[in-house]
């Protein structure tokens, strides 16, 4: 009877989560999927188990949450925050949470979660890329520079690393940084497609 109670409880518990989350009248489709799932995985522990178990319903709609950002952004803000401040070595929630925050035009909160995320992440090549995208749009080219060089030393054989510092590189005046960078890219020409290379030798044009 304990064990009935518990189960039953999970189904409401679930219930009240995703309806907070997820409003039923706005995503219906989305709510009836994520509801089936989560039920689908509770009785899944419940009958391999034999005992109530607690499903940790936070971690599985995250990974719902992470695949699909149509739901409300201030929700996916809040949401994300609580998260991170409970388990911040999660790259993907860092990324997504200063990203949303861009989006939505709350550049000082993208900044500091970007920020945030590089004391757990240092050496993260798409955290120090996006950084610099982030001081490029905000009109801080020089400080771009930066995270650019550090996302290079990290990951040289990214295409859209070596062309926004080529394309850093010559705004800033620097032209034979830009060319040492193109010409390394020539070097390992074959590894990229050829419109690729194209389009990064047509910035010295």
């Amino acid at each position: 009877m304990v064990k009935v109670f518990f189960f039953f409880s999970l189904i409401l518990i679930i219930i009240f989560f995703l309806s907070y989350v997820i409003n039923p009248k706005l995503y219906p489709k989305k709510f009836l999927i994520s509801l089936t799932i989560l039920l689908s995985f509770g009785l899944g522990a419940y009958v391999s188990f034999g005992d109530y178990k607690f499903v940790n319903i936070i971690d599985v709609l995250y990974d719902d949450l992470k695949k699909d950002q149509t739901n409300d952004p201030r929700k996916l803000v809040i949401f994300l925050e609580t998260k991170l401040a409970k388990d911040p070595y999660d790259i993907e929630g860092w990324l997504i949470l200063a990203r949303t925050c861009l989006v939505t035009g709350h550049i000082q909160k993208a900044e500091l979660y970007y920020s945030k995320a590089r004391k757990y992440f240092p050496t993260n090549s798409d955290l120090l890329f996006e950084t610099a995208l982030l001081k490029i749009n905000i009109g801080q080219i020089d400080k771009s520079l930066k995270f650019l060089i550090e996302a290079h030393e990290l990951n040289s054989k990214s295409i859209k690393i070596k062309e926004q510092l080529i394309k850093t590189y010559l705004k800033l005046g620097k032209k034979d940084d830009a060319f040492l960078i193109f010409e390394d890219l020539k070097k390992n020409q074959s590894s990229y497609q050829k419109s690729e290379f194209k389009r990064v030798e047509g910035l010295f044009k």
